[in-house]
């Protein structure tokens, strides 16, 4: 079995703050997750066999200035 490749796809900050980081990562064929990494708490949301277009909206909706990666 081949090792699992995680790229980092986008990042931004929360539109509820402004302040905690937000990440996007493709961790395999239709396989994401979107962290949210604060001093204070993280959370990770994961989507599996979800396409690429549909994960980069709900991401782009959750943070402010999305810079893609």
């Amino acid at each position: 079995m081949l090792p699992q490749m995680i790229n980092l796809c986008a990042t931004g900050k929360s539109n509820l703050d402004g302040v905690t980081p937000m990440y996007l990562w493709r961790k395999g064929d239709y396989t994401y997750e979107i962290e949210a990494k604060s001093p204070v708490m993280s959370s990770v949301e994961v989507y599996e066999d979800t396409p690429y277009e549909i994960v980069i909206l709900k991401f782009k909706n959750m943070v402010d200035n999305m810079e893609l990666v």
